[in-house]
């Protein structure tokens, strides 16, 4: 009767499957705990959920019952409209039913809260699902799926850097390598999430020593894998993890035994039990007395055999480990064997096949119970696939007449709402072009109509200037003639008259087409207007330019003479101001022309309720040169600004 290995690297990979179930604990301390329930009345939706997950979080390790009473507390959160509170409800139903070993349903919640965890675009509570996910998918089996989940939890703290997280991450996906025996590449990671580990996360680095150690071991590189498991042994010291240290013996122990090295493998299991009864699991305990008695068997030393299973079999009796008699008993009869106690080696056999039937009566009467009720669901299944292909397949030949019949109304709704579209554009371009041809024939009209006016303004002037001017200066020659041979008081009278009519002549003329705008240009005229106005000592009028053209279009000029005239007459009319400063500025193809008085101030909306033409020959004016006019004013404040902008 052969005795089964009980340290092979299957041994070593569910040692580091439970050592990875225990380490997100440490960052939940009791203290944090107890303040947590006995606060959560106080808190608002929101934080009661995140409470309620750390607090089962915490108590799935220590108190499950504990845990599933709290978890009773998130169950209606599963209906929440929220998605967060709905993540967290789906993860707390994960949690709680791997720790209960259902990992079927585990895989089922914590995929379920990895789609809901999208919605609200969270990648750190996203990376912790998949931690807990992988976590979950290697227990079941399922490593190759486990390590895409665990990939995309590491490009999710990319998003979201969180060195714990992406450490916690790292240690999952190495123990995804040891299952899929990708040994070389546990140890690459490994060496390389020590490199990220700070003094503040120095606890972590235990767990990839031992992970690390595993890997050499199976790649039979001892000495490798004893300085790692060393390392594993200095950080459990130092952190007082009694548990740890017992695991780090023990898996060095479990190396040397699988390299056939069974002296050292004694040795360091016997180093392991002062730790494993001060860490108290009598689980832990039994497995290490029973695999430590077959190592005595396999070296001969039959007494420590026997002495050690016997000390397995006390604990496994006085804790009711029912399991756990199966292999201590087994290693007692070998023992007993080896020193011709055949007596007791044939008791402790007997015993061993006893509780070998039992455990397989059970699982037997178990898979027997589970494979009628698997008949019994498939067959119940098989009629309900059927029925609902039926239904199916009349749903979708109902569905595709609903999608054709759409689809006809949709292209024939996009139909009319084209030509519909069409029409409008072309309507509304119709009415663009009718506005502005109308806006054409308006400016057109205006300007022929301005043209007009000031053509007949120019020969009215010219007439008046050259026809009556000669006229009376002709008439003036004679007069001083005849006073010069008679001087007379009706003749010095005469000539004072008619002084008087040849000045008011040249102004009427002056104002009706200035001869300098015609011959000079605006600033010459500008210029004129402004003696003119200073003359009459009513206020000062001061004119200046800069980079100013010398020469524009004959109607520009006249056009901006107009609308600075009517200003400057509005000013003498009602302003009652001291001075005028007017400047005209040319810059980057444009002219601007400002005007600025001291005199009293007004409503600027008044202007376009005026009655008077003043101010809509101003418009007028400006709307033909496609200029700009802004007036800057206000009642009770000293000082009116006009600025006209045209472009060159």
């Amino acid at each position: 009767m052969k005795f089964p290995e009980m340290a092979n690297f299957k041994g070593l990979s569910l040692l580091v499957f439970i050592m990875a179930l225990s380490w997100p604990g440490r960052t939940q301390s009791p203290l944090l705990i107890d303040s947590l329930e006995r606060n959560l009345s106080g808190f608002s939706e929101e934080q009661r959920v995140t409470a309620l997950y750390r607090i089962i979080s915490f108590y799935q390790r220590s108190d499950l019952q504990k845990a599933k009473d709290y978890r009773n507390q998130m169950l209606p959160y599963l209906k929440s409209r929220d998605p967060r509170m709905v993540t967290y409800a789906r993860m707390t139903e994960g949690i709680i039913s791997s720790s209960s070993g259902s990992l079927d349903s585990s895989i089922y919640w914590f995929e379920q809260a990895k789609g809901s965890a999208q919605e609200i675009r969270d990648p750190h509570l996203s990376a912790s699902i998949c931690s807990s996910l992988g976590r979950t998918l290697i227990a079941a089996g399922k490593a190759e799926k486990a390590v895409s989940t665990l990939l995309e939890g590491l490009r999710l703290t990319d998003q979201a850097p969180d060195r714990e997280q992406s450490i916690r991450l790292r240690i999952n996906l190495i123990w995804a390598y040891l299952e899929l025996k990708r040994f070389r590449d546990g140890i690459h990671l490994g060496r390389q999430t020590l490199g990220l580990i700070d003094s503040t996360l120095q606890w972590m680095a235990l767990y990839i020593y031992n992970n690390v150690a595993v890997c050499y071991g199976a790649e039979k590189q001892l000495d490798s894998a004893r300085y790692f498991v060393s390392l594993g042994i200095r950080a459990a010291e130092a952190n007082k993890d009694y548990h740890a240290l017992a695991n780090g013996h023990f898996i060095l122990g479990s190396i040397y035994s699988d390299a056939g090295r069974n002296d050292l493998a004694i040795k360091e299991y016997e180093a392991a039990r002062p730790f494993r009864e001060k860490a108290g699991d009598p689980l832990y305990i039994v497995s290490d007395l029973y695999t430590l008695a077959s190592l005595y068997q396999k070296t001969g030393n039959y007494a420590k055999g026997i002495k050690t299973g016997l000390q397995a079999l006390s604990v496994a009796q006085e804790h009711h480990l029912l399991l756990k008699f199966e292999n201590t008993y087994q290693v007692l009869a070998m023992n007993y064997a080896g020193v011709g106690d055949f007596v007791n080696a044939s008791k402790y056999y007997e015993l061993w096949a006893e509780a070998k039937d039992s455990v397989y009566q059970q699982a037997n009467a178990q898979a027997i119970a589970d494979m009628e009720t698997r008949y019994e669901t498939e067959k119940k299944e098989q009629q309900i696939a059927l029925q609902n292909a039926t239904i199916a397949t009349q749903k979708a030949n109902i569905q595709r007449d609903y999608i054709l019949i759409i689809g006809l109304v949709i292209v024939v709704l996009l139909v009319v709402a084209i030509l519909l579209l069409l029409r409008s554009r072309m309507q509304r371009r119709q009415e663009i072009l009718a506005r502005e041809h109308e806006l054409a024939l308006q400016r057109t009209y205006l300007t022929a109509s301005l043209e007009s006016q000031e053509t007949e303004r120019k020969r009215f002037a010219q007439d008046i200037h050259d026809g009556m001017g000669q006229l009376i200066s002709a008439l003036h020659f004679i007069v001083g003639r005849s006073a010069a041979q008679d001087a007379s008081g009706d003749l010095s009278k005469a000539t004072s008259i008619l002084n008087d009519m040849h000045r008011e002549i040249r102004n009427i003329a002056y104002n009706l087409m200035p001869q300098v705008l015609i011959r000079d240009g605006i600033l010459a005229a500008l210029k004129e207007m402004s003696a003119r106005v200073t003359e009459t000592g009513q206020l000062a009028f001061t004119v200046s330019s800069f980079e100013c053209p010398s020469r524009f279009t004959e109607l520009t000029e006249i056009s901006l003479y107009r609308i600075i005239q009517e200003w400057v007459n509005n000013i003498l009319k009602y302003a009652h101001a001291g001075k005028i400063e007017l400047q005209m500025v040319g810059h980057e193809g444009e002219l601007t022309i400002t005007i600025e008085d001291d005199g009293d101030g007004f409503d600027v909306l008044t202007l376009d309720q005026s009655k008077g033409n003043g101010w809509k020959n101003i418009q007028s004016r400006v709307n033909l040169l496609g200029a700009t006019i802004d007036v800057d004013s206000m009642p009770g404040r000293k000082g009116t600004t006009l600025t006209v902008t045209v472009s060159k």
